[in-house]
């Protein structure tokens, strides 16, 4: 059973501030990764250019690169349950309309 509210309360509008802000934090997070996926291409360039001195910086790099990894994959899910908020967001400020 859907509830329909005829007038807008302290909810709605702290709802609405929470969509806000996670529509912000997901147009931030997109534009970061596009100047990672730059940072990305620029460090395959340098592969390109001299491999032997690519290889070893990533041999010494090697623990940073594991964890700057994962730190993606923890980023990239809060992405997705930011996503998942919106939609749920959105559905719960449909019932004031």
């Amino acid at each position: 059973m859907k509830r329909v509210y005829k007038f807008k309360d302290g909810h709605f509008y702290i709802t609405r501030k929470r969509l806000d802000h996670a529509e912000k934090w997901i147009k931030g997070f997109l534009e970061i990764e596009r100047q990672i996926a730059i940072s990305d291409k620029v460090t395959q360039s340098m592969k390109a250019e001299s491999p032997i001195t690519f290889r070893l910086t990533q041999l010494l790099m090697f623990p940073t690169i594991c964890l700057s990894n994962l730190k993606k994959y923890f980023v990239w899910r809060s992405f997705k349950k930011c996503k998942k908020e919106i939609r749920l967001l959105k559905k719960e400020l449909e019932q004031y309309d």
